[in-house]
């Protein structure tokens, strides 16, 4: 969980916060067997997706966790280079299996998107999330479960959260 993410917002002041909606949440295995046994077919299948994911996203990561300032420089001095870095992404993480990026996600949407990162120039900001998180221990440091209430909305044939691992850290209602 990235330092900032939205369940952590709700560590920082719960008793000022009401609750927490987000739209799919990273939750990670703790490394205990135990986690494993008696785990459903569905959720085998998300933990399937959840190792393809971190396979498929090494790259993704690397780049923006070590170096967002060249890919910022490239992306925000490119409307095609802005284009084809959304458009790989949102192909690769709604519907891989698309023939083109359109077929994942409607044109206008994602058009849409890439205009908002083009004409606010955030390519670079977006990235230095990443750097950030790389570089800070603590992000990854263990926290205490998060006591806020917090729901997560999940679509079934991409999510990768497993409820037990997120109950584990977060207030899921």
């Amino acid at each position: 969980m990235a330092p900032g993410s939205p369940p952590r917002w709700g560590g920082q002041a719960p008793d000022r916060v009401v609750g927490i909606h987000v739209k799919g949440l990273l939750t990670f295995p703790s490394g205990d067997p135990a986690e494993f046994e008696g785990l459903t077919g569905p959720e085998q299948e998300r933990l399937a997706r959840l190792e393809n994911f971190q396979q498929d996203k090494m790259g993704f990561n690397a780049i923006q966790s070590t170096r967002p300032q060249t890919l910022s420089y490239g992306l925000h001095d490119s409307p095609v280079g802005q284009l084809a870095w959304i458009s790989e992404k949102f192909k690769e993480w709604t519907d891989a299996a698309a023939e083109l990026p359109e077929d994942a996600v409607g044109r206008d949407r994602l058009l849409t998107n890439i205009s908002v990162y083009w004409f606010s120039g955030t390519a670079g900001s977006s990235a230095n999330l990443y750097y950030e998180a790389g570089h800070d221990a603590s992000a990854w440091a263990p926290k205490a479960r998060g006591t806020v209430p917090t729901g997560v909305a999940v679509a079934v044939s991409t999510d990768i959260a497993i409820r037990r691992f997120a109950e584990r850290d977060h207030n899921i209602t």
